[in-house]
């Protein structure tokens, strides 16, 4: 999680440097950027390079991204990258959690197991809304419901 750290002054801004998140606490970084001259609101995130991800963060968000990496998905970064890509908020990122489900070849299976309780009619029309079973897919990760990847689906099962 390679953070570029951009620092604001004098009505500008200028890059400082590129900073691995995972290798230093949150509280480290605030010290060396203290012992360096730079106040919390002169500087700030403006991408993670190493995951192609041009988005503005406070410190403070990046560490939560963090913890939500450690905490839910063992270190693996993949998931969290995927919805900053999706421009998901930080709020969402924080208190959704994914599990992989199945690649998108599975898509049938997926549908299966998000339909299950639905009733037979609100099927058919739902099947009639949207056409074709990416597009109900689309819709599902659309409402936070499937997270749709390279790597497969994965599903939010903190809402289910």
């Amino acid at each position: 999680m390679l953070a570029t750290i951009r620092v604001r002054e004098n009505g500008s801004s200028y890059e400082l440097c590129k900073l691995d998140l995972m290798r230093f606490s949150e509280e480290q970084v605030r010290d060396r950027m203290a012992e360096r001259g730079f106040r919390d609101e002169s500087f700030f995130i403006c991408g993670i390079s190493d995951w192609e991800v041009d988005r503005i963060l406070e410190l403070k968000e990046a560490y939560q991204l963090v913890t939500v990496i450690h905490a839910l998905y063992d270190g693996d970064e993949y998931v969290v990258s995927e919805m900053l890509r999706k421009n998901k908020t930080i709020k969402d990122i924080v208190f959704s959690a994914y599990s992989f489900v199945g690649k998108m070849e599975d898509e049938k299976e997926v549908l299966k197991d998000l339909l299950q309780h639905e009733e037979p009619a609100r099927i058919v029309d739902f099947w009639y809304s949207q056409k074709t079973p990416a597009n109900m897919l689309r819709y599902y990760e659309d409402i936070g419901y499937v997270l749709l990847t390279q790597k497969g689906i994965y599903k939010n099962v903190s809402e289910c």
